[in-house]
């Protein structure tokens, strides 16, 4: 674990190592994840600026987020989370590290938007 800029945050690699129960969290904005039409397996996506609506369905859990990059996006989601009492982390350098890493992706299903 890493600490970017006093968030708290996770390489892609160490996050499957680590081999926990975590959720893992796709706040990639729409038009990102529709162009991209890639997801990370197993992961929920949730619309970025509804997050005021569906974070206390995670209070509780543990939860990495991940938008494009790992910038503003997953950053400010992730920061919030935390304020709502969410244990959250970032997955640095977004999907794309993840995919840069190697990991597995999957097609995006259209039932998730």
């Amino acid at each position: 674990m890493s600490q970017i800029d006093n968030e708290t945050s996770v390489s892609p690699l160490d996050l499957v190592a680590e081999g926990e129960a975590i959720v893992i969290v796709d706040v990639r904005k729409p038009a990102a994840r529709a162009s991209s039409g890639l997801q990370i397996p197993g992961s929920i996506w949730r619309h970025p600026f509804d997050a005021v609506n569906w974070a206390d369905a995670f209070r509780g859990r543990r939860v990495a987020v991940f938008c494009v990059h790992g910038h503003e996006v997953s950053r400010a989601v992730r920061g919030f989370l935390e304020d709502c009492g969410v244990e959250a982390r970032l997955i640095e350098g977004g999907f794309e590290a993840w995919r840069s890493a190697g990991l597995p992706v999957a097609p995006v299903e259209s039932s998730d938007d």
